[in-house]
């Protein structure tokens, strides 16, 4: 346990510190700008364009910043032998452990953050909304999903680009897979819909974790729903994490 919390105070201080985490921050102020800008061009909307607009820009902002600093950081710690130190000092279930819950615990200071600075926009705006902030929430739990998926891609690739890719595909796909299969669903191309049906079993159904839409009209869904997805994300990411310490018990380090 104290070789977990070691890795985890450590991973997070660096990603605090890290040039990425600085460089999302000064972008996330740059569409807060943007979102102002969007609400002078929107009379008679301007309220739910903003909630909108400002829970898209976090989501995207903060899914950019840990795929982007977690891959960065790992593929560091492997080139320069830090990796190595850490594994003769811990086991690798405590240091894989301490990776994802220091990136989690990024998660939610950067979600605070952002958070704090997105209500007083829509505070200024007099668009404010408690359930708007709400939903920070699934965007935590999508956020939770997508550390799992990036740490198993840079166990799996030699090249940080091919995992920030996979990443950024894996976050995309989850996103348009329903849609697509509503699409081929109504044309009629069975094989295309048992594809798309696998690949929506499997793949993180970012649909179920998803209430912009209600938080920019200033509704919420009922509290089994957030017990429900909360299920269905803590179910997900353990099965990531045995998929993930598998693969990072065989690889050689």
């Amino acid at each position: 346990m104290k070789g977990l919390f070691s890795v985890l105070r450590l991973n997070f201080k660096q990603a605090i510190r890290d040039k990425i985490f600085s460089g999302i921050t000064f972008f996330f102020f740059l569409y807060l700008a943007f979102c102002a800008l969007l609400n002078e061009l929107s009379p008679g909307e301007s309220e739910k364009v903003l909630r909108s607009a400002g829970l898209a820009g976090i989501e995207l902002t903060a899914i950019s910043l840990i795929i982007f600093s977690f891959t960065f950081s790992f593929y560091r710690e492997r080139d320069s032998r830090i990796l190595e130190v850490y594994l003769s000092n811990f086991s690798r279930r405590a240091y894989l452990a301490g990776k994802l819950g220091g990136y989690l615990l990024i998660t939610l200071c950067y979600l605070v953050f952002s958070g704090i600075l997105y209500g007083l926009l829509l505070y200024f705006y007099n668009a404010f909304d408690f359930r708007a902030l709400a939903a920070l929430y699934p965007i935590f739990l999508k956020i939770s999903i997508m550390i799992g998926f990036t740490s198993i891609f840079s166990c799996l690739f030699s090249s940080p680009l091919a995992c920030i890719l996979s990443s950024f595909f894996v976050y995309l796909a989850g996103e348009s897979i329903l849609p697509a299969l509503k699409i081929v669903s109504a044309s009629g191309n069975a094989a295309q819909k048992t594809i798309l049906q696998l690949g929506y079993t499997f793949l993180p159904n970012m649909d179920k974790l998803d209430i912009k839409g209600l938080a920019a009209h200033a509704e919420l869904p009922r509290l089994n729903f957030f017990l429900a997805i909360t299920g269905y994300a803590i179910v997900y990411c353990l099965a990531l994490w045995i998929i993930n310490l598998f693969i990072f018990r065989q690889r050689e380090y």
